[in-house]
C-alpha cells in the first residue's frame, strides 16, 4: 500500500478515473470538482488529495483540506471526502491515511485537525474526538470531530513520537522476544498482524509513544503515561501511571532511563499531573532499577495478581512519585 498525493502525481487521469467508479455521492462530488478544474475553489488552495493505493487500484482516499462543510467557521484545517472502496473494508485501510495526515499537520505545526461527519463511533478508531454538533452550509446538523496531533519529545539520544500502523515490522522485531514481554505481563507477538493489532488498538492512548532513536527514528520499545480510564491505579484526572519496555538490543545503555526522565517532564510540566504511579512484577529488577533512578519511592505491594495472558499469578509492587519531588530532584 502506497499513499499519493494526488496533485503530486503523473497519472492524475487515471486516480480521477479510479475516484469516478465510487458509489458514493461525495465521491461523486469530489470528481465533479476535479474534473471542472474547481476543487481547491472549494476547499482551499493550500489543499491536499490522498489517496491509498495499490498499484494501479484506489483503496482509500481523503482530504486534508482548509475547508469542509462547516462554514463559516475558525476551524482548520480539515479532513474530508473519506471513503474505502468494498473490497478493501473491514481493515482500517483509511489508518494509513489518518497516518499521513498527522505527519502533515505536524509538519505545518498544527495543533488539531477537525472532521465533519454523521457516524459514531467511527472515526474514533482513529484518534478522534468528539468536539460539538454544528451546522453544515445547508444548515442541517453534523458532529465535529477533533484529532489532536501529538507532538513528538525529545531527548540527547532520542524521539518518542506517535505509533504508526507502518511501525509494525518494526514492532514485531522485538516484541516477539521471550526475554521482552513476560516480565512486563505479556505474551511475545506472534505475527506482525499482532503488532499491527497492538498499535491501533493498545498503543492509541493520548500518551502513547514509540521509542526511537534519533539517528534512525524507528521503534525500539514504547512508553507511556496511562491517563484516568486506562489504569486501575488512579481515579483522579491529575495522576498517571507510566508503562514501558525496550528491546533488549538497547539494554543496559541507559536508555530506558532517558526516556523515563522525559516523560516525568512531560506529565508534570506539558500535562498537569500531580503524580505519576508506577509498577513491575517481582523479579523484574531492570524495572525496578529504572523507577529508582527516576526517583520515584515504593508505595505497596500486592501478592496474587492474576496475569491472564500467561496463565500466572505474580507478585506485583507500585512506586510513585509526586511533582514536589520530582521538582527537588531537578
Amino acid at each position: 500500500m502506497n499513499t499519493v498525493d494526488y496533485f503530486a502525481s503523473d497519472k492524475q487521469e487515471h486516480w480521477l478515473g479510479e475516484i469516478g467508479k465510487c458509489d458514493w455521492a461525495g465521491g461523486a462530488f469530489l470528481y465533479e470538482l476535479l474534473s471542472q478544474g474547481t476543487f481547491f475553489d472549494n476547499v482551499g488552495e493550500r489543499s491536499k488529495l490522498l489517496l491509498l493505493t495499490d498499484g494501479d487500484e484506489l483503496v482509500s482516499f481523503c482530504t486534508y483540506a482548509e475547508k469542509d462543510d462547516i462554514q463559516p467557521t475558525e476551524l482548520t484545517p480539515w479532513v474530508g471526502f473519506v471513503y474505502t472502496f468494498p473490497a478493501h473494508r473491514g481493515h482500517r485501510r483509511v489508518g494509513i491515511l489518518f497516518d499521513e495526515i498527522e505527519r502533515l499537520a505536524e509538519k505545518d505545526g498544527v495543533d488539531e485537525v477537525y472532521i465533519s461527519t454523521n457516524h459514531v463511533g467511527l472515526y474514533e478508531k482513529y484518534g478522534c474526538e468528539f468536539y460539538r454538533e454544528m451546522q453544515d452550509i445547508h444548515g442541517e446538523p453534523s458532529r465535529v470531530y477533533v484529532k489532536r496531533i501529538k507532538r513528538p519529545l525529545k531527548t540527547e539520544r532520542l524521539l518518542l513520537r506517535r505509533w504508526l500502523e507502518s511501525d509494525a515490522d518494526d514492532l514485531f522485531m522485538y516484541a516477539t522476544d521471550p526475554d521482552v514481554g513476560p516480565a512486563a505481563g505479556w505474551a511475545p507477538h506472534k505475527s506482525v498482524e499482532e503488532s499491527r493489532s497492538i498499535i491501533k488498538d493498545v498503543f492509541s492512548g493520548a500518551e502513547a509513544y514509540a521509542i526511537c532513536l534519533k539517528t534512525e527514528n524507528r521503534p525500539i520499545g514504547t512508553i507511556e503515561l496511562k491517563l484516568k480510564g486506562r489504569t486501575d491505579m488512579t481515579e483522579r484526572d491529575d495522576e498517571c501511571e507510566l508503562s514501558y519496555w525496550l528491546g533488549k538490543p538497547y539494554w543496559g545503555k541507559g536508555l530506558m532511563t532517558e526516556a523515563v526522565g522525559e516523560m516525568l517532564r512531560h506529565a508534570f510540566e506539558d500535562i498537569g499531573m500531580t503524580k505519576v504511579w508506577c509498577g513491575y512484577y517481582d523479579g523484574n529488577t531492570r524495572s525496578r532499577r529504572v523507577q529508582e533512578k527516576a526517583g520515584m519511592t515504593y508505595q505497596w505491594t500486592t501478592e496474587g495478581l492474576e496475569i491472564t495472558q500467561l496463565n500466572e499469578i505474580r507478585t506485583g509492587h507500585v512506586n510513585a512519585i509526586t511533582k514536589e519531588e520530582w521538582r527537588s530532584r531537578i
